[in-house]
């Protein structure tokens, strides 16, 4: 893309950016997990919002002990068969050493940290509508659809071909301080009924919940989306499903698209950079120089 977005996907930069998407299956049935690159960014302020990305693969774990420097591989708790890895840009996953049953996401949590956990609670579970798997004194773990019961129904979906049952969850972790974004920070999506994104903002407006970051619009002239923003800051986009299905699918020339648009980003200087580390159009710090 040549210019930012106007939903603000690639952050609050009014810079060319690409855009990758990638997980462990189609969209409509696995976690994806959106990465972005601002091409006239020179870096962010990482802030303490991102906890982890909790994967369940034991091929994920041998790549890790043969891939990576034994001195950075760190154990997860007192789980011999756990390990905690970081990404280039200092992200957290964690890799248990085992599989899913075939046809599960073996992401099965993305991890946030807040600043008060009862008042997170309430806003995903009274608003939100989300539902608790399992809570303890400075965590909780919620979900949609059906958890990882025996009477879930195995293969249940949306109208529109969403998969409902045994998708990754959302854990909000207590930190027990005032979360700090930074300004490389991300945002959560879900899918829903096109017809409930109204309702949703409309909801949030009358209670007084939260902020509402980007109000009801069409994005790109394909979907309709939301974007609120919690208690933190979090933000969670609401993204009209009956459209957005059509985009969920593999796509088979993927890694050419790729290849032949990492060969375009050389075009970009490295002294043609707008922002420096830490600044996006919030801060404002960045006109000084343009």
């Amino acid at each position: 893309m040549n210019a930012g977005c106007e939903a603000q996907c690639n952050g609050r930069f009014a810079s060319p950016w690409s855009q990758t998407m990638v997980g462990y299956g189609n969209e409509d049935s696995y976690f994806a997990l959106e990465l972005n690159q601002n091409y006239r960014v020179k870096g962010y302020d990482r802030g303490d919002d991102f906890h982890s990305i909790t994967i369940k693969s034991k091929q994920a774990v041998a790549n890790a002990k043969s891939l990576i420097d034994p001195s950075l591989l760190q154990k997860y708790d007192d789980n011999e068969e756990g390990y905690i890895v970081s990404s280039p840009n200092g992200h957290k996953f964690i890799l248990l050493n085992e599989d899913v049953e075939r046809g599960n996401d073996p992401v099965i949590c993305v991890s946030l940290n807040v600043s008060n956990l009862e008042r997170s609670i309430n806003y995903y579970t009274n608003f939100l509508k989300m539902k608790t798997a399992n809570k303890t004194d400075d965590r909780v773990l919620l979900y949609y659809g059906f958890d990882q019961l025996a009477h879930s129904p195995a293969n249940e979906k949306t109208a529109s071909g969403f998969k409902l049952t045994n998708q990754c969850k959302l854990e909000l972790v207590d930190i027990h301080k005032p979360i700090h974004r930074g300004t490389g920070y991300g945002r959560i999506a879900f899918c829903c009924p096109t017809d409930d994104i109204s309702k949703i903002e409309q909801m949030m407006r009358s209670n007084n919940q939260g902020s509402i970051v980007i109000p009801q619009m069409e994005l790109g002239g394909v979907v309709e989306i939301v974007v609120l923003g919690d208690p933190d800051g979090h933000e969670i986009c609401f993204v009209g499903e009956e459209r957005y299905i059509k985009a969920c699918k593999t796509d088979d020339d993927a890694l050419k698209k790729f290849s032949k648009g990492l060969e375009e980003t050389k075009k970009y200087s490295v002294t043609d950079m707008k922002y420096d580390v830490g600044e996006d159009d919030k801060t404002g710090t960045h006109k000084a120089k343009e």
